[in-house]
């Protein structure tokens, strides 16, 4: 029988199985999805079988996790000592799946005997499970929902676990009058405290989406009044996609304007007291918006299709005149969408917007009413801004001038852009913005511009909403980032209406690294662009219609209903003359069928026939009757029977000519060949809309052309659209599969899509069909080099080189794939004939190109001097950003930052792919620069397509794992730092607290997610190779990314370093050395390490160095005093960084010397204590001295080497030396030593 617990018990089961699928969903890169929920039913029934045995819960506990934990450690033990590879991967994802399967564990079996053996806590379960949803919930970055797809998923989700709990909770309770009354008191708290919490959740999302969005269930949209913040943060949420024309891309897309004015409360939404109230939300059906017409002002059609923008929002550019809703296709990444039409500013000519000053007259647009609520100010406000405004403006007579003036004012002058503005000390945020900090963000500068400008007369208000990347555009589309949310000013001009000015300055704030010109498209825009490309012709357009008035106006209402339906009445005048035409032409074939006057039908049969101009025996008959009709006394039945007949035998022959001959017209003219023609027409006219309608309506009525399936890939193809270009594409393919350009074009996508292997059997087959085209030849040789086939694109191109002559292209090919099987002699040769080719022809680009990847091949071979040549070189034929990213590396290679950093930011200002920023990333944890690397990771590396992999020699896999080496190196570094940060108060402490466990864990998260990606990479060169132990090429990276993976696992790494070292060595003896100390740091020996050390190449391998040092000097802390003291100062004179990133400390001899007379609260064994507490070590055999001095308020810091060199020194002036200044100061001073001046 299924009792009331039983049932508790089973839902209680789907219950955690929802909260385990979480997790997974935010961790889905190192959970899989099933391992967690089918964890959670193994753990329950062991909860389940130790519950009938009628074990104390205390025991059972502890059973329950002790044999989960010893069971887990034992197969974790049997994978670690069975040395096979399949073994090896297992024991890597166990290792990292173990702590959350324990948490798992040690959770559920808690719950599930409390639930079983306690009544109260059965309870109140369900309490418990809401709270936990909650906070799993809290971290999805207020409102944004990224691990679903779609935010009505987690709806649905919270939907069915929020009805299981009710469920759960009512079936918990009997619900006695006691329980009752607390029941629905706690109900009346928790809804309370729900409603509070997301009042500041709100709130704090506002401030996350740069102070101008909030939520609202699960979407965003604008606040109806803007506030100043002391802090915001930005979110690169695509909130929507917009279409219109690339020459209004200058226009901002405004959500609302806010006309009235608080000091307390800001700008808010207020109505003019003669203005129709604004359309803030869209409407349900077709609606035409009436207002004053304007001069220079044109026709803007605009479209937008609504991603996590609340879908009853309204945008549109300037005045709004049509608005037509959308019913879009059946989607789970779009919301709504709409089109509407706009009477905007094209360009803004500044010459003819006159000198003249808003008068009230109606007839300018303003009227006296409204002109007074534009410029009304509060006096605290007035004096606030008056007096700057007034100095600005006063020997400035025009309107114009004035305005720019004071735009001018903040956007060159002194004000900086900041997202930290900080909060004023007396709350009035915009006075702290206008005479102290002068740095904020948009809505600050937009504030103190609309008050001047209303201060001195200017009608003005603040407008917010959206701007565009114009260099995003594709196709006319434009994607819209929540970080593109902008706050604005609009000035009235009298007879052309509301104009916008933008007031921020482009000028960053001291510390402020937001990149104005970042990537706002990128694949999720790429993606949403397809699909509505896809599924445009599915829109629908709702039938609804509503309709505007405008009564007080009725002239200007007549004049617009003519001009906007000007078409409307053209064809009617059209219409009427063609019927009038026909019913001319018919007359005649009227009277034929209707008249009763013999005599009449009989003649109008004769003119219809003799229009045929016929002399046959016909005719004479016709000519017999018209005669009669015309002269006999009597025109019979029988003769308009015969005259009809007669006319009748002629109008067959005619119809069936003129059928016939409209027949052949239709399918001469509406044919695939003229569709292409008007397309082509349409693109050379980049009137993207009609190609693509006229090739998708073409396809459907020609479905088997393959030309059309050609062009509208090729369109895509173009546009970089690879995934739809390369559906359509396959489909043509399905048609014509010996279509030379479908198969070209199909490689193209593959090979952008990153399924490389696709590609090679698309180009194959294409030079099989032409053999000759070179390009395609050389790109043949490429892809063998992505699939890591370099043996069978060697062959290729060897046996048809005779057929392809002295081809650069395939000449850099065969280089290349000499090169991935380490035969620097053929490689070497190959680039050479490459690039005397380039240099005869004056193909100075090609030539960059060459002697780059030639510097890649020296580089390999640890040919670094020539490395060197080639890059310059290449940079002499050409400035590409590949050829600054090869030098800046060389110059990495042996520690000369300074110069690497200067070609990465040269090679950054022009690389379309992240890889400058990667290498800027690593230069600046190279030198200790952690917080300027974080600011690059997270504002650099958004919304990055990876189409660029194709023409790399990289996979998607590879990038990943290069990436998330970088972010672990990132945190690994600020926990170190934190670790032994001196801490100033009690709420500092927690604060450092809280940043270890959280840098902590992100240093494992990113760990794990690095190594499962270099596995995924090793199996990459394994699979693309039939005979993996004797193809040395694959071998050799396949081990190296194992040995990546396993790096830190002791005898699961040594393993494939051997491997590698055995193949590496063999291809490149000077590669020995390191695989050599690598082994020495592996099985802690020093000889080995030493041996190692002495063979590497001291000038270009310093990075390699370093972290042998590094790692050396913690195997000789315990064995070797000589060695430790060595390796420290040697790691110390290559680079200070290496003792922050391996968490060492500095021994030092500690010197103080203390001025007496000075008021000191601390003596020499406490400033030595907190010294110690820091990134040194007392050590009075140390070679380094650390000399400190205060004396005349000043705190000298020196720290010398063996020979008294000073390494660094600096001073602070505390006028009072306590504990929380010196702290403060041992934390600079560690930042200083421990990193590499730029």
């Amino acid at each position: 029988m299924l009792t009331r617990y039983k049932l508790n018990f089973l839902l209680r089961i789907f219950s955690l199985i929802i909260l385990s699928v979480i997790p997974s969903l935010f961790l889905f890169e190192i959970l899989p999805s099933f391992i967690l929920p089918f964890w959670t039913l193994i753990v329950i029934f062991l909860c389940y079988k130790f519950q009938e045995k009628r074990i104390k819960p205390s025991s059972a506990f502890i059973l329950i996790c002790l044999s989960v934990i010893i069971c887990l450690f034992f197969i974790l033990f049997i994978f670690k000592i069975i040395s096979i590879e399949l073994f090896d991967i297992l024991y890597l994802r166990l290792d990292i799946i173990i702590p959350f399967l324990i948490l798992q564990t040690l959770f559920i079996s808690i719950s599930t005997i409390g639930f079983c053996k306690n009544e109260k806590y059965r309870r109140y379960e369900s309490i418990v499970f809401f709270s936990i949803f909650a906070l799993l919930f809290w971290t999805q970055g207020n409102f944004s929902m990224s691990v679903f797809e779609h935010p009505i998923y987690a709806v649905f989700l919270s939907l069915i676990f929020s009805v299981l709990e009710i469920f759960r909770l009512f079936l918990s309770f009997n619900f006695e009058k006691k329980q009752l009354k607390f029941f629905l008191l706690f109900l009346s708290f928790f809804s309370f405290i729900i409603f509070f919490v997301l009042k500041n959740y709100n709130e704090a999302a506002s401030v996350n989406h740069g102070g101008l969005l909030q939520p609202t269930l699960f979407r965003f949209d604008f606040s109806d009044y803007l506030r100043l913040q002391s802090e915001i943060k930005m979110s690169d949420d695509l909130v929507l996609v917009t279409h219109f024309d690339k020459n209004f891309s200058h226009n901002m897309l405004r959500r609302m304007y806010l006309s009235g004015w608080d000091p307390a409360k800001g700008f808010y939404e207020k109505k003019a007291p003669s203005e129709n109230a604004q359309i803030t939300s869209l409407p349900k059906g077709q609606k035409d918006i009436l207002h004053r017409a304007f001069s220079m002002r044109e026709k803007a059609e605009q479209e937008y299709f609504f991603v996590n923008l609340s879908p009853s929002s309204f945008i549109a550019m300037d005045y709004p005149t049509k608005i037509i809703p959308y019913e879009i296709w059946d989607s789970s990444k779009f919301n709504g969408g709409y089109k509407v039409f706009s009477d905007a500013i094209f360009d803004f000519a500044s010459d003819i917007y006159g000198e003249a000053f808003p008068s009230g007259d109606d007839g300018e647009g303003l009227s006296k009413e409204d002109l007074d609520f534009y410029t009304k100010i509060d006096d605290e406000s007035f004096k606030l801004v008056h007096q700057t405004a007034e100095k600005i403006t006063e020997n400035i007579p025009d309107y114009l001038d004035k305005i720019l003036a004071l735009k001018f004012y903040f956007t060159d002058g002194d004000y900086r852009y900041s997202l930290k503005p900080g909060k004023a000390p007396d709350g009035n945020q915009l006075k702290y913005f206008l005479t102290e900090t002068k740095k904020g963000y948009c809505t600050y500068f937009a504030f103190s511009y609309a008050l001047m400008l209303r201060s001195v007369g200017i009608p003005s208000r603040v407008a917010v909403g959206f701007f565009v990347q114009p260099e995003s555009e594709i196709m006319n589309y434009y994607p819209v980032r929540a970080n593109m949310a902008h706050a604005w000013v609009e000035v009235f001009f009298p007879f052309i209406g509301w104009v916008s000015f933008d007031p921020t300055t482009s000028q960053l704030a001291e510390g402020e690294n937001i990149n104005f010109g970042m990537n706002a498209g990128g694949e999720e825009f790429n993606s949403l662009l397809s699909e509505i490309l896809e599924k445009r012709s599915e829109i629908k357009i709702t039938e609804i219609t509503e309709k505007e008035y405008d009564i007080s106006n009725i002239g200007t209402y007549i004049k617009r209903f003519f001009k906007e339906n000007m078409s409307f009445f053209m064809l009617i005048i059209i219409i009427f003359a063609v019927l009038i035409f026909i019913i001319y032409k018919i007359r005649p074939y009227l009277i034929l069928k209707f008249s009763k006057n013999n005599r009449r039908v009989v003649l109008t049969a004769g003119r219809l026939f003799k229009k045929k101009r016929q002399s046959s025996e016909e005719g004479t008959q016709m000519n017999v009757l018209i005669q009669k009709a015309k002269f006999a006394p009597e025109c019979t039945d029988d003769d308009v029977k015969i005259a009809k007949k007669l006319l009748k035998s002629k109008n067959r022959k005619i119809i069936i000519l003129l059928t016939f001959s409209f027949l052949s017209f239709i399918l001469n003219t509406e044919n695939a060949d003229t569709i292409l023609f008007e397309a082509e027409k349409a693109i050379e006219a980049e009137n993207w809309e009609r190609a693509l309608s006229l090739l998708q309506d073409g396809i459907k009525r020609y479905p088997q052309n393959d030309s059309l399936f050609l062009r509208l890939g090729e369109i895509y193809y173009n546009q970089e659209l690879y995934k739809p270009a390369y559906k359509i594409l396959k489909k043509g393919q399905d048609i014509n599969p010996d279509n030379s350009s479908i198969l070209f074009y199909l490689s193209g996508c593959a090979s952008s899509l990153n399924k490389y292997e696709e590609a090679l059997v698309y180009i194959k087959n294409y030079l099989y069909l032409i053999p000759h085209d070179r390009f395609a030849a050389a790109n043949y040789g490429w892809l063998c080099f992505k699939c890591h086939r370099p043996e069978e694109g060697i062959n290729f191109l060897l046996n048809n080189i005779e057929r392809y002559g002295k081809d650069l292209s395939v000449y850099n090919s065969l280089g290349t794939l000499y090169n991935e099987i380490f035969d620097y002699k053929k490689s070497k040769e190959f680039y050479v004939k490459a690039i005397n080719e380039a240099k005869k022809l004056d193909r100075k680009y090609s030539g960059a190109i060459y002697y780059y990847n030639k510097a890649i091949l020296e580089s390999q071979f640890y040919q670094f001097e020539n490395a060197i040549e080639d890059a310059k070189a290449a940079l002499d034929m050409k400035e590409r950003s590949s050829s600054y990213m090869m030098i800046g590396e060389l110059e990495e290679r042996r520690n000369n930052f300074t110069q690497a950093l200067s070609s990465y930011f040269s090679a950054a200002a022009d690389d379309d792919t992240p890889l400058s920023i990667l290498s800027i990333i690593n230069l600046f944890l190279e030198t200790g620069h952690i917080e300027k690397a974080e600011q690059y990771i997270l504002n650099e590396l958004q919304n990055i397509s990876e189409a660029w992999i194709s023409d790399y020699g990289l996979s998607v896999n590879e990038f990943k794992s290069n990436l998330y080496d970088l972010k672990r190196e990132l945190y690994i570094r600020k926990y170190n730092f934190e670790k032994t940060r001196l801490t100033l108060n009690f709420f500092d402490w927690i604060k450092n607290l809280n940043n270890k466990i959280n840098y902590k864990l992100k240093y494992k998260y990113y760990d794990a997610v690095f190594r499962l990606y270099s596995l995924k990479v090793a199996k990459e060169y394994k699979q693309n190779n039939k005979r993996y132990s004797e193809d040395v090429a694959n071998t050799l990276y396949a081990n190296t990314y194992y040995y990546r993976a396993f790096k830190g696992k002791g005898k699961k790494a040594l393993k494939y370093l051997k491997n590698s070292e055995s193949i590496e060595t063999m291809l490149i003896p000077q590669s020995a050395g390191a695989y050599l100390a690598d082994k020495g740091i592996i099985e802690s020996d020093l000889k080995m390490l030493n041996e190692g050390i002495s063979k590497m190449d001291p000038e270009w391998e310093k990075f390699a160095l370093k972290n042998l040092y590094a790692e050396g000097s913690k195997i000789a802390k315990q064995t070797s005093p000589q060695l430790y003291y060595l390796y420290l100062e040697s790691l110390f004179d290559l680079n200070p960084t290496g003792f922050l990133e391996h968490d060492i400390k500095l021994p030092v001899k500690i010197n103080i010397d203390m001025d007496k007379t000075e008021n000191i609260k601390l003596n020499s064994k406490k400033i030595k204590k907190l010294i110690t507490s820091s990134r040194f070590i007392e050590d009075d055999n140390s070679k380094f001295s650390l000399q400190l001095t205060y004396s005349d308020k000043n705190l000298s810091f020196k720290l010398t080497d063996k020979n008294g060199y000073t390494l660094y020194s600096k001073n602070f002036v505390i006028e009072k030396l306590d504990k929380k200044h010196f702290k403060n100061s041992i934390n600079v001073l560690v930042k200083d030593i421990f990193s590499f001046k730029l």
